[in-house]
């Protein structure tokens, strides 16, 4: 419980630049006409930046975002607007007139962008075709505008004409989901069912230390002196253990449905699906039990059942995506981190909290924890039959 406040917190902030980018953005008019009013307007209200209006020179503003003040720069050079309106009424009438002498500017109008030098590419072609967009906006209006009084010229007894900038074409953007309600992603539909995971399987420390202490204290012998399969014990202490399993498994759905919204954190969104949310849960809960039975069954004292329990743990947790999320990893790490079962269980939550799916589509990641499960039980079995047969 302690692990998913404190990581949510530390984390929240960082999901949220991924889902949610505000980009600190320092903008610079040396214009102050049309064209710089409606670029700045058009920042502000995109809720993409975090816009900073400064009335300093170039070398000024690229020191500042050099030394990370900001993460980007927008200069607006001087007279730009001035050289748009020319150009857009020279390429006008050029249209109407092509004998016409009219004298245009071949020179570009470029608005300057500075990066902080830490800013992947990626998200610097991002960040320029958004302004881009922006721009190109800007020019469809100035054209407009002039085509318009061009054609009040030709024809003063037409009647005027309104032009619509509105875009013909739109997208639409929306999470891939299954179900009718779009779950976004955030810091706690990941911590909670990744640290539920992590719980989960550091079950395999009080598990294996229990085998170990019944077989020093000669239990375990009077265990196997009875009728019946040394399977049936295994058994019976997966039962138990897997009853704490998912007695924990409730207590962190209530951090994330109760308690972390009043820090002011996103609320848990579990969707409806409670009957594959419950086979989820088992199939985890079965899997970590499987792992504690070969630990302890093999491990030769609690000490040693303890240290490898929980390296072994911290290795497939952080391997997992349990500490930083798959999807911020390189490729490779994800191709690793399939090889991890918190993985498997984490992955299997995912569907279930945020892609609304059912059991038919996280059944992949269900049938690998539970062969898991029969490996690890099978494993810790025949350990046991070898070592009596020594």
């Amino acid at each position: 419980m302690a692990l998913v406040f404190i990581v949510t917190l530390v984390q929240d902030s960082t999901f949220k630049s991924v889902n949610e980018t505000s980009v600190p953005l320092l903008f610079v008019d040396n214009d102050k006409d049309s064209l710089s009013f409606q670029l700045e307007n058009s920042l502000t209200q995109a809720h993409f930046f975090t816009t900073s209006k400064k009335n300093i020179s170039v070398d000024e503003a690229k020191q500042l975002v050099a030394t990370g003040k900001f993460l980007m720069a927008v200069i607006v050079p001087e007279n730009i607007s001035k050289k748009l309106r020319n150009k857009a009424k020279a390429k006008i009438s050029k249209a109407f007139n092509p004998n016409d002498s009219i004298i245009n500017d071949d020179s570009e109008l470029q608005l300057q962008l500075f990066f902080d030098p830490i800013t992947k590419q990626s998200f610097k072609v991002t960040i320029s075709s958004a302004i881009d967009k922006i721009v190109s906006g800007i020019e469809m209006q100035s054209l407009t505008k002039e085509l318009s009084q061009q054609l009040k010229q030709n024809f003063p007894n037409a009647k005027p004409i309104a032009f619509d900038s509105k875009p013909l074409v739109t997208t639409i953007q929306q999470y891939a989901s299954t179900n009718e309600t779009s779950l976004v992603p955030n810091s706690v539909q990941h911590n909670v069912p990744a640290w539920t995971m992590f719980a989960m399987f550091f079950i395999c420390i009080p598990l294996s230390a229990n085998i170990i202490r019944e077989r020093d204290d000669g239990s375990a012998f009077r265990l196997l002196t009875m009728s019946g399969s040394y399977l049936n014990v295994l058994m019976g202490k997966i039962l138990i253990y897997l009853l704490v399993n998912l007695i924990q498994f409730v207590l962190m759905l209530c951090v994330g449905i109760y308690f972390l919204p009043m820090l002011g954190l996103p609320q848990l969104q579990i969707g409806n699906n409670f009957f594959t949310l419950l086979v989820v849960a088992l199939s985890s809960g079965l899997a970590a039990c499987g792992f504690g039975l070969l630990v302890g069954t093999i491990a030769g004292s609690v000490d040693q059942a303890a240290l490898f329990g929980a390296v072994s743990i911290v290795i497939l947790a952080a391997l997992g995506g349990v500490w930083i999320p798959t999807f911020v990893m390189p490729e490779f790490m994800r191709k690793i981190s399939s090889i991890s079962p918190l993985n498997w269980g984490l992955e299997a939550f995912y569907g279930v909290f945020v892609r609304g799916l059912s059991l038919g589509g996280i059944f992949i990641y269900l049938l690998k924890l539970k062969l898991f499960f029969v490996a690890c039980v099978s494993g810790a079995f025949y350990y046991q039959v070898y070592r009596r047969m020594r």
